[in-house]
């Protein structure tokens, strides 16, 4: 039986705003050469995915937006169970942008979970003297997300409408996953041309 590295969990004073939630945002990357560059690695020391954007260390890596409702969007966890990891779910609601939303959820159902979701949390770490913004993760380093939503138009003029999407990573090896770093919006060219 192998030993466990346990650390002690103190409170600290980094930060005196801990608000919940997650910005009114989501940022979709696919796990291949156009986006990431090498393996991406789970850090061992720390709950956070080390990844590297396609260009090297110095460029910043792109993925595809999804804007969604105000105070709608959540990031949860749920533990497996002994050695089981965790199941992460990522959420939130598409009221203004149906149509782009039935478009773009008809491609993630067919892509076989092949990109991780990342929920901006709108705080920022400072790692070598650099502001970086802090995201919660859905997916693991071979993606294994799967997509699901639904939609509705409400019965009555004030009711919640619109696409519900749900982004769920049934093993992460923690509960809580974060990137630290830019992701910029990749605009997708013409194929028109």
């Amino acid at each position: 039986m192998g030993l466990c590295n346990l650390k002690h969990v103190k409170q600290t004073n980094d930060c005196s705003e801990n608000p919940g939630g997650t910005s009114n945002y989501c940022m979709v990357v696919p796990i291949d050469s156009d986006h990431i560059e090498g393996n991406i690695e789970i850090n061992d020391e720390k709950n956070q995915y080390n990844i590297t954007p396609k260009g090297g260390s110095g460029s910043t890596l792109k993925g595809f937006k999804i804007a969604f409702k105000n105070q709608s969007g959540q990031v949860s966890s749920e533990d497996n169970g002994e050695g089981g990891a965790n199941t992460v779910t990522g959420t939130g609601l598409v009221d203004k942008n149906e149509d782009d939303m039935a478009v773009l959820g008809r491609r993630l159902s067919n892509m076989g979970g092949g990109y991780m979701v990342f929920f901006p949390t709108g705080k920022t770490k400072k790692v070598n003297g650099v502001s970086l913004k802090e995201w919660k993760v859905v997916g693991n380093p071979t993606g294994d997300v799967v997509f699901s939503r639904t939609n509705d138009s409400g019965k009555n003029r004030n009711d919640e409408h619109g696409t519900t999407f749900n982004f769920v990573c049934n093993f992460q090896v923690y509960d809580v996953v974060k990137y630290y770093g830019e992701i910029a919006e990749d605009v997708e060219s013409d194929s028109s041309n």
